[in-house]
């Protein structure tokens, strides 16, 4: 059997690129994916393992928390777990918003 041109290969290349952006922007509509979507959490010791326990949203691989910050987005405190997948390496952002509103 012989091997797939060259064209043949980068116009596949070129399909797997757009999936894989149509599939970032799918799971940025779902909860955590955006600022506006947080995950609700009770403590910031839940972010990391639930960010971590989270699939690659391309690859469906496991993920590595590279960074977890508080950032005020829009005038709300969030959590923002930063991962990069293991795999593919895709990196994106999941937001979390904590339960209680009182700092600690």
């Amino acid at each position: 059997m012989s091997r797939p041109k060259r064209a043949e290969r980068r116009a596949a290349d070129r399909l797997q690129a757009k999936l894989g952006k149509d599939l970032l922007r799918l799971a940025a509509s779902e909860p955590g994916g955006n600022p506006h979507k947080p995950i609700t959490v009770t403590s910031p010791s839940e972010v990391e393992p639930h960010a971590a326990g989270l699939p690659c949203p391309v690859c469906q691989s496991g993920v590595r928390v590279e960074e977890h910050t508080a950032e005020v987005i829009d005038g709300v405190r969030l959590r923002v777990a930063r991962v990069g997948c293991t795999f593919c390496k895709t990196k994106r952002a999941v937001y979390f918003q904590l339960a209680g509103s009182m700092p600690n």
